[in-house]
């Protein structure tokens, strides 16, 4: 399936709309007027998270509107859409209030900022090494619902396309926030739903465009800035891992090099000769230390071209999507990109997607 075009999507990008709902009620009409902006943030690191600053000064009755009532408590729930009249709004995020920080300014009137995280943020527990071996991302998944003693739903149909990964680490992180950027990575999502008693219900799968490039964005038309970098600086040629096996205290080496990846990088003579040696991660044998030192390897090489712009609000455009960059010079900059962070904000100027992304090896 082709790419979207800004232009054939037929939206009035000039009616922007959100709607929030807080403690399972929409707002009433006041409040909704008394918010000055909502912002939505999402990354590949961080559970989602909103911000909506709120005019906090009752000019009649010369008092404090919101941050001396209980409408904006912490804890209550939130639950957050956006988009434009004419093509509906699309669901972001199901959170609660987590902070509250109000405004009181020597000019203007006092406002209110209410944050708050997705309710994915409840399930952040101690942190965790792990290793599995062999094992296909969704089954991952079920086994990391099962430690947090959350129900989770996954796509049958994805699964069963899923190729087992030899190797994967965790490595001293949340179980919540380890599987966020699995399910990232790949083109998946990871969302919480509540069920009739109020308990988490995760979904594990694939977004509703998967890993297929979602929009075709160009400088000079749909795109407001562009801003792409490529350094060679941190890059290496190759990736080595060594270790001892626990018993027979044979050497296990294995080694990773740039062609392995399958990318077509320019000015890899630059630092094909700079190599990376691990030699404080445990492996079993050869087969893992070969994975370890391609992940590695791929990690690194994900940082050669990255770029931060702005588009015109979409709210499709989320952490784990793919989109077509044009108009910048087919040599260095422009293809795919896989999305990083986005941040949505909606107020006077309209509603704007800021991201930060990375740029696909090309084959």
């Amino acid at each position: 399936m082709p790419a979207a075009s800004i232009a054939t999507l037929g939206t009035d990008f000039y009616v922007p709309a959100y709607e929030v709902r807080v403690g399972g009620q929409p707002l009433d009409r006041q409040a909704v007027r008394d918010i000055l902006s909502v912002t939505y943030t999402d990354s590949l690191e961080n559970i989602d998270s909103f911000a909506l600053v709120i005019n906090n000064w009752d000019e009649e009755n010369r008092t404090l509107k919101y941050s001396e009532g209980d409408l904006f408590e912490p804890g209550q729930r939130v639950e957050l859409k956006l988009g434009y009249l004419d093509r509906g709004l699309l669901p972001v995020l199901l959170g609660e209030i987590t902070g509250l920080q109000p405004s009181f300014p020597a000019e203007g009137a006092p406002t209110l900022s209410v944050s708050g995280l997705s309710l994915l943020h409840r399930l952040r527990k101690e942190t965790r090494s792990e290793v599995y071996e062999n094992k296909k991302d969704s089954v991952i998944a079920k086994e990391i619902a099962q430690k947090l003693s959350v129900q989770i739903r996954t796509s049958p149909e994805a699964e069963a396309g899923e190729q087992a990964i030899p190797f994967v680490v965790q490595n001293n992180q949340q179980d919540i926030v380890f599987l966020l950027q699995r399910a990232r990575r790949i083109g998946y999502e990871l969302t919480v739903q509540e069920d009739a008693s109020g308990a988490p219900v995760l979904f594990f799968g694939p977004q509703s465009k998967g890993r297929e490039v979602s929009f075709a964005l160009e400088w000079g038309r749909s795109l407001l800035s562009f801003d792409p970098k490529l350094t060679t600086a941190n890059q290496v040629g190759t990736v080595t891992v060594r270790a001892w096996h626990p018993t027979s205290k044979k050497l296990i080496e294995a080694t990773a090099k740039r062609s392995d990846l399958g990318g077509n990088e320019p000015f890899v003579e630059a630092f094909n000769e700079r190599q990376e040696i691990i030699a404080d991660r445990p492996v079993a044998n050869e087969a893992e230390a070969k994975q370890l030192a391609i992940e590695t390897l791929r990690r690194i090489a994900q940082h050669y071209v990255t770029a931060s712009a702005s588009t015109i609000g979409l709210p499709e455009l989320r952490t784990g999507v793919l989109v077509e960059i044009s108009g910048l010079g087919p040599k260095y900059f422009d293809g795919t990109y896989f999305l990083t962070s986005s941040t949505h904000s909606l107020g006077d100027a309209g509603y704007t997607t800021q991201f930060e992304a990375r740029k696909e090896s090309a084959a």
